[in-house]
């Protein structure tokens, strides 16, 4: 039995990371480094895959999928050189699957090794306010792994990642999952309850949307350790029996109406 590859742990805190894992440039100089056969720095070990593999989620992903996610468009926000579509083509998933990242360098190396007629990758920077030019209400699953931790190793961007969020949301079909694996929780007001709630609201458009959030705490890594990250899935419903305010400023009271936080 072929043994799983060690997965990339990303060091993160509210000061600024030792690598600049929050900037384009940095990504862009890492991939090339790497299609070069070189480092960035003597402790980057270059891996493709951070965090978690899907087949390290999939147990706890399993009681959230239907067969309409297995058949549902599929979005890799900053998947750089990741190999996860090959685990979801492998676990009955059909696509198609679309990754997007604001590295050039990546997305060129995933066009030019692409052997898969249902793989398209396209360079997008989801931090814009902009829209991206992608279908909206259309993903049955959206992956953001380890994506929020890396813009995040800077705080400043607070702002430009809610912009992330607003797109996801809008992208996300009705009944489809969110997946976000990060060391955040939902302790994190800051980023839980100031960004990533009222960025969801925002994108959803409808009036009558509900989020439920599904919040799996400190899994473990494929080493045995423990403190591995944290799970986030997200599921939006259209909600006939709902009819929600316009404004994305609602207090806490209007936001339970909205949206649904379960711990695990």
């Amino acid at each position: 039995m072929v043994p799983k590859p060690k997965l990339k742990r990303l060091k993160c805190s509210s000061q600024k990371s030792q690598r600049d894992y929050d900037q384009q440039k940095y990504w862009n100089d890492r991939y090339e480094a790497k299609l070069k056969g070189k480092s960035v720095d003597e402790d980057d070990d270059h891996t493709d895959e951070w965090y978690f593999s899907y087949s390290d989620i999939s147990d706890v992903l399993k009681s959230y999928l239907k067969q309409f996610h297995r058949h549902s468009p599929v979005l890799d926000i900053g998947c750089g050189l990741s190999n996860i579509f090959d685990e979801l083509s492998n676990d009955y998933f059909t696509g198609p699957f679309i990754g997007i990242d604001y590295s050039s360098i990546a997305i060129n190396q995933c066009n030019k090794i692409n052997k898969n007629k249902n793989y398209h990758y396209f360079t997008l920077d989801m931090m814009q306010k902009q829209k991206p030019s992608l279908p909206i209400n259309s993903f049955g699953l959206i992956i953001d792994k380890a994506t929020t931790d890396g813009i995040l190793c800077n705080k400043l961007h607070l702002s430009s990642i809610s912009n992330m969020y607003e797109h996801a949301s809008n992208f996300l079909s009705s009944n489809g999952l969110f997946v976000i694996i990060t060391i955040k929780t939902v302790d994190d007001t800051e980023w839980f309850e100031d960004c990533l709630i009222p960025a969801l609201i925002r994108g959803s458009q409808k009036q009558q949307t509900k989020f439920i959030i599904h919040f799996h705490r400190c899994m473990t890594y494929t080493d045995g350790t423990k403190n591995g990250p944290n799970i986030f899935v997200i599921i939006k419903y259209d909600c006939k029996s709902y009819s929600l305010r316009s404004s994305t400023n609602q207090t806490k009271q209007d936001l339970s109406q909205i949206v649904t936080v379960k711990c695990y």
